[in-house]
């Protein structure tokens, strides 16, 4: 088991990167948000990444984070039924494990089904699955403690995102787009910017579907 990888970051995508150890190249599957974090600007520091080790009858593949604590969400969300490897770092990618765990704590399924590729049966799934889990409580800290005030706000945003990514999404099938397309690029767009209403939503989304 492979638990831990350091060396030389060499080369970095958009869900992955390449660490030399010693003369070998590891290819290493990251969140967006990880591999955003990580720069090649200085080749000469290696980095190092919390690792999981997943074996499969044809295929070893890696998968890194930051801190430990998203490891062990990673491996609790994948416990969860119809929860893959790529979905849990979709959900590592959208949630943190602080908005995770306060998400479990209020019941709140809209938080999870407001993560691409997540939809109500799912994240209804999640919450009864992963609610009231002892190992959850080893992953509580002092600011998580108290979440009762703090979720009125959150669920706002994420109905108001959700509501603006549903309102775009209605303009561009109106527009003559597929369904599949434009839920597509919405939600690409969505993984790195934020916007306040649906129409600059839209305009985004049309000037990446005329670029292709």
């Amino acid at each position: 088991m492979i638990g831990r990888i350091k060396g030389q970051l060499i080369e970095k995508k958009i869900d992955s990167v390449v660490i030399d150890v010693h003369g070998i190249g590891y290819v290493v599957y990251v969140t967006e948000k990880t591999a955003r974090s990580l720069t090649l600007d200085n080749q000469s520091r290696d980095i190092s990444l919390y690792s999981e080790l997943l074996v499969k009858e044809d295929l070893l593949q890696l998968v890194g984070f930051i801190t430990q604590t998203e490891k062990d969400w990673f491996n609790i969300l994948r416990s969860v039924q119809g929860i893959g490897a790529k979905v849990a770092l979709t959900i590592l990618n959208t949630l943190d494990p602080k908005e995770l765990l306060r998400a479990l704590r209020m019941k709140n399924e809209l938080a999870f089904s407001s993560v691409s590729g997540i939809g109500s049966r799912m994240a209804q799934r999640l919450v009864v699955e992963l609610s009231g889990r002892k190992d959850l409580i080893v992953l509580e800290d002092d600011e998580i403690k108290e979440v009762n005030d703090e979720s009125n706000e959150q669920t706002a945003n994420i109905i108001k995102r959700k509501e603006i990514q549903q309102d775009a999404l209605s303009a561009l099938q109106n527009l003559g787009f597929k369904t599949a397309e434009a839920k597509s690029v919405l939600d690409k767009i969505l993984v790195e910017n934020d916007f306040k209403d649906a129409s600059q939503l839209v305009k985004e989304a049309l000037r990446s579907l005329a670029r292709g």
